[in-house]
C-alpha cells in the first residue's frame, strides 16, 4: 500500500529541497511528525507533497490472455519505471530471467539484459550466471563467453561453468566444452552433479575414449560414481567412443537403473550393429517393466536387418498403442522402404494423423528412384509445410538418379530463390551428380570450380565427379578428380580403382599400371 511507504531521509530531503543545517533540523522534526501520523493512518494530512504511486501500481491493466502477453506487460512497466529513474531490485531482474528461461522467450532475454545496469551485472553472480545460461542455451556462445569472462566471482560456483560447457556441447563444439571443463578443474572449481553429464556428452561427441576415461576418474574422485544420472552419461559416452564392452560392463554393475539406462544400452547395441544383443536387451527391459522410449524404438526399427523381426516389433508397437507417435511412424516409413515394401511405407504415411517435416522428408527420400518424389513436394507445399535443406537433398538426388536435369535445375533455383536456403556440400554433390550422369562433365566440373569454393569441396562432390567421368570416359577431368580424392581420402581404394578403370577403358595401360603401383605402395592392394 502507498500509505505505508517509508521514505528514507535522503528522499525526504530531495522532496523538501532543503540544504542548510536549519533545514535539516526542520526536516528531522517533520519526519518524526510524519512517522507519528503514519502510525495513526493519517499520512495525507502532512504538509509533504502527496506521494505518487510507482508506474507498476497505477492504471491497472486488463488481465493478459497469455503468458507472453503477461511478460510483455511486465517488461513495458519495468521499462517505464526505469525511464522515470526508479531503482529496480536485483531480484526482479533475476526473476524475469528465470521466467524467460522457463518460457524459452529469448527475445525478451535481450530486452531484460539491456535494462540491467552494467555495474550490477558485474558484481551480481546470480544474475550474470542466469544470463550466461540463457545465451548458451540458445547457442549464442560468443555472447555467453563474453559475459562469463566479465564475471567477478565465476569461481564461486559450478553453475556458470556448467551453463557454458552445456552450450558448447549442444552446439557441437565438443572440443571447446572439454577444454573448458579441464580449465574449470585447474582453477579449483569443484564439478557438481550437473557438470559430468555435460562434459561426458562432449567426450562422446569427439569420440575420445582416453579423455572420457579421465573424466570417469574425476567422477569417482568427486563422489558421483553411484549417481544414476552421471552413470547414464558414462554409459552413453563409452558407447559413442566405441567401447561397447565397457558400456555393457558398466550397465551390469549399476545398482539402480532407470528408463534412460535401458534405452542408452539399447541404443548402444543398435549403434554398434549388435542386433541380437539389442533384441535381447529390448526383451529384458520389457520383462523388468521398463518401456523403450520412442527414440530407441525408432532406432530398433531402422536398425534390424530382418524384415520378419521388424514386423514383430511393429506388432508390439501397435499393441502398445504408440504406432502413430511421430518418431516411430517416420521410422516405420524408412523401415518398410529399406526392405523394399514401398506400398506399405506409402500406406503408413497416408494414414498418419499428423506429420512433421521429418515425415515429409522420409517419404520423399524413399522415392529417390521415383518421379513421385516431386509430387510429394507439391503436396508438402499445399499442406503449408516449408521444405528444408534435407528435403532438397532428397529431391535433387532423385533428379540425378532419374536424369531429370531440367527439374533438378528448377528445384535448385527454387531452393535458393524462394526458400532462401544456402546450398550445402550435399546439394552441390547432387548437382555434380545430376550433370555428370547426364554426360555434361564440363558443367559438373564448373559447379565445383566456379559455383563453389573448390578447396571446400569434399569427397562427396569430387567422388560424384570421378564416377561421372568413369561412366562417360572423360580422362582429363577424371584425373583431376582422382588426384583431389587421393589427397582427401588417402586410403580410399575405390577412387584408385575407378581411375584404373577410366585408363583401362581409354586403352592407357601404362597409366593404369602406375595407379596399380600406387595402390601397392599404400598397402591398399
Amino acid at each position: 500500500m502507498i500509505g505505508s511507504l517509508q521514505f528514507p531521509p535522503t528522499t525526504c530531503a530531495s522532496l523538501c529541497s532543503l540544504n542548510s543545517n536549519t533545514n535539516k533540523d526542520k526536516i528531522s522534526r517533520k519526519l518524526k511528525k510524519w512517522l507519528a501520523l503514519e502510525n495513526n493512518n493519517n499520512v495525507n494530512t502532512l504538509s509533504f507533497p502527496k506521494s505518487k504511486p510507482t508506474p507498476l501500481l497505477i492504471h491497472p491493466k486488463p488481465y493478459p490472455k497469455t503468458k507472453f502477453q503477461a511478460l510483455e506487460q511486465v517488461l513495458k512497466d519495468l521499462e517505464a519505471s526505469i525511464e522515470k529513474g526508479i531503482k529496480i531490485d536485483p531480484e526482479t531482474y533475476a526473476s524475469l530471467l528465470e521466467t524467460c528461461y522457463r518460457m524459452q522467450a529469448f527475445d525478451y532475454v535481450i530486452r531484460v539484459h539491456r535494462l540491467i545496469p552494467t555495474t550490477l551485472l558485474h558484481r551480481n553472480v546470480g544474475i550474470s550466471s542466469k544470463l550466461v545460461r540463457l545465451y548458451a542455451s540458445y547457442g549464442y556462445m560468443d555472447e555467453a563467453h563474453q559475459l562469463f569472462d566479465k564475471m567477478s566471482k565465476k569461481d564461486d560456483s559450478a553453475f556458470p561453468w556448467n551453463s557454458l560447457i552445456s552450450g558448447y556441447a549442444q552446439t557441437g563444439l565438443y572440443h571447446d566444452a572439454v577444454a573448458l571443463y579441464f580449465q574449470m578443474v585447474e582453477e579449483g572449481v569443484e564439478p557438481d552433479l550437473f557438470t559430468f553429464p555435460r562434459v561426458l556428452k562432449a567426450c562422446g561427441g569427439i569420440g575420445s575414449l582416453q579423455v572420457g576415461e579421465e573424466v570417469h576418474r574425476h567422477v569417482v574422485r568427486y563422489g558421483f560414481s553411484n549417481d544414476v544420472f552421471v552413470l547414464n552419461a558414462l554409459l552413453d559416452m563409452y558407447s559413442k567412443c566405441g567401447d561397447i564392452v565397457k558400456a555393457h560392463k558398466l550397465f551390469g554393475s549399476m545398482r539402480r537403473r532407470d528408463s534412460v539406462s535401458w534405452n542408452s544400452m539399447l541404443g548402444g547395441f543398435i549403434h554398434h550393429g549388435l542386433e541380437v544383443e539389442a533384441i535381447n536387451i529390448f526383451r529384458q527391459m520389457i520383462l523388468e517393466g521398463y518401456e523403450p522410449d520412442s527414440v530407441s524404438i525408432s532406432k530398433l526399427l531402422t536398425g534390424v536387418s530382418s524384415l520378419q523381426l521388424a514386423v514383430h516389433i511393429h506388432g508390439w508397437v501397435m499393441r502398445q498403442g504408440v504406432e502413430w507417435n511421430l518418431s516411430i511412424a517416420n521410422s516405420l516409413i524408412i523401415m518398410y522402404s529399406n526392405h523394399g515394401n514401398l506400398n506399405k511405407a506409402r500406406w503408413i504415411f497416408n494414414q498418419m494423423p499428423e506429420r512433421d517435416i521429418v515425415s515429409w522428408n522420409s517419404i520423399i527420400s524413399v522415392h529417390f528412384k521415383h518421379r513421385n518424389a516431386l509430387g510429394y513436394l507439391e503436396q508438402m507445399e499445399e499442406a503449408g509445410v516449408k521444405p528444408d535443406k534435407i528435403t532438397f537433398v532428397s529431391l535433387l538426388s532423385a533428379c540425378a538418379n532419374l536424369g531429370m536435369v531440367k527439374d533438378g535445375e528448377r528445384l535448385f533455383a527454387l531452393m535458393c530463390e524462394k526458400y532462401k536456403i544456402k546450398p550445402i556440400m550435399e546439394h552441390y554433390g547432387c548437382m555434380v551428380n545430376l550433370y555428370g550422369r547426364a554426360g555434361r562433365i564440363k558443367k559438373a566440373y564448373s559447379i565445383i570450380v566456379d559455383t563453389m569454393d573448390p578447396e571446400a569441396a569434399g569427397p562427396t562432390v569430387w567422388g560424384a565427379l570421378l564416377y561421372a567421368c568413369f561412366l562417360h570416359g572423360n580422362v582429363s577431368i577424371g584425373e583431376i578428380a582422382a588426384n583431389k580424392l587421393f589427397e582427401l581420402e588417402p586410403d580410399g581404394e575405390h577412387n584408385f580403382e575407378l581411375l584404373m578403370k577410366i585408363y583401362e577403358n581409354a586403352g592407357r595401360s601404362e597409366d593404369m599400371e602406375k595407379v596399380r603401383m600406387m595402390l601397392v605402395q599404400r598397402g591398399l592392394d
